[in-house]
């Protein structure tokens, strides 16, 4: 993946093409030569870009489906920035609309998925991080935060940004103020992550119910709009009459399908995103369901003095893992330097707590709630779970965590 990216950024954002005439309105004849790569666009993309080839490595608990994630959100958010699509918006209000939607549906939540914050973060220098990482944990930093990506903070910020940039005004200033159309790409691509980054992570997979309905709201309060634009009597944004027939639409045809593109295409992206949302709620609440009537079984079977083999096989059931081979990973990875862990040879380590009752505990790392699914994230990835600890990120595989975590659910 990171040498697929490295040669492609410099096709990217090398000049494929010519200018189209430079102050004049675009027209057909120039449409494949527009190519516009003004350098606040560019040098942001190249920055970008590059820091995250620097500091997303797999060892940094970074996942090829969130660097690919990354590159094809990176890669349409160019392309809607500097391919012709920008300067033909300039021209048609339904380009316009579709640039917006493409920043705001397609770009910015491929972006968040692929929790880019981390990578950027280990992209820089040390001193660099250090001084950010520290700053990023102060109070008020955390504090302003968790406000806005709480999520109807998210949701109010993201909405009123729409309503606000669609009114005739400020939207015409876009079109004559370079500044002005900028600021208006800045706001709708902020508040667009600021709106998913809410719903994806602010609160857990246990409030992606939440998530549903600030979605289905946004399609819905976003679809009014769409339909106002549809069906207007009148045009609301004259700048395009000049150059909208050039291109075989009457200004009025322009805003209707600008409309439509606002309406139906984005809709459909909420709904599905809504849809997605709603099955991964659903699976999280029968994983919890299904995990927390286990680890009563576990915690009912290690009080029992009698029930050994019962114990394994419970622990087994519960996280479909193999006990055997996970007392096999343990000693494998090492597991046994830090921790204290009955029934496994020569590990009696003291640099972290003892593995005993895992079963029997109500949290995981003193943050997770213990479930199997949280015992295996912690294995894996525990700086993701704390940033502060000093348990190392030793690259187990998911088959070893989930053997790991039958053995410690079976020992008392």
């Amino acid at each position: 993946m990171r040498r697929v990216a490295i040669r492609t950024l410099p096709l990217l954002l090398a000049p494929l093409a010519a200018f189209a005439h430079e102050g004049e309105p675009l027209e057909p004849h120039d449409l494949w030569t527009a190519w516009s790569f003004d350098l606040g666009v560019v040098i942001p993309l190249a920055v970008a870009a590059l820091l995250y080839l620097r500091g997303a490595r797999a060892s940094r608990g970074i996942t090829p489906r969130q660097q690919a994630c990354f590159w094809a959100g990176w890669t349409i958010l160019a392309l809607a920035l500097v391919s012709p699509l920008h300067p033909l918006g300039e021209v048609l209000f339904s380009a316009h609309m579709a640039q917006h939607e493409i920043l705001m549906l397609v770009a910015a939540p491929l972006l968040v998925l692929s929790k880019p914050l981390v990578a950027f973060l280990w992209g820089m220098p040390f001193a660099w991080r250090r001084e950010l990482g520290g700053w990023s944990k102060t109070r008020s930093v955390q504090r302003s935060w968790s406000a806005l990506t709480d999520p109807v903070t998210a949701w109010i910020v993201h909405a009123a940004a729409l309503w606000a940039w669609h009114a005739p005004p400020l939207f015409q200033a876009t079109i004559r103020n370079a500044w002005i159309h900028s600021a208006q790409h800045i706001s709708f691509l902020g508040t667009a992550l600021l709106f998913w980054w809410a719903l994806f992570y602010a609160q857990g997979e246990k409030n992606y119910g939440a998530s549903v309905f600030y979605i289905f709201t946004t399609a819905i309060h976003t679809g009014i709009l769409g339909a106002l634009l549809t069906f207007a009597p009148r045009l609301w944004y004259p700048a395009y009459a000049a150059t909208a027939p050039a291109w075989g639409l009457t200004a009025l045809e322009d805003q209707q399908i600008g409309g439509l593109i606002m309406w139906v295409p984005a809709g459909l992206i909420y709904i599905a995103a809504g849809l997605a949302l709603f099955a991964a709620w659903m699976r999280h609440s029968e994983r919890r369901s299904a995990a927390l009537l286990g680890c009563v079984a576990v915690l009912a079977c290690v009080l029992s003095s009698s029930c050994t083999n019962g114990q394994a096989q419970m622990a087994s059931s519960v996280t479909g893992g193999d006990v055997n081979r996970g007392k096999a990973a343990i000693s494998k990875y090492g597991c046994g330097s830090c921790h204290t862990i009955a029934g496994i040879s020569n590990a009696h380590g003291l640099v972290g707590p003892p593995l005993t009752g895992i079963a029997a505990r109500m949290y995981v790392a003193g943050v997770l709630q213990n479930t199997p699914d949280n015992i295996i994230h912690w294995i894996q990835n525990p700086k993701a779970v704390d940033e502060k600890t000093v348990m190392p990120v030793l690259g187990v595989t998911y088959q070893d965590a989930t053997d790991i975590a039958a053995y410690l659910y079976s020992i008392k």
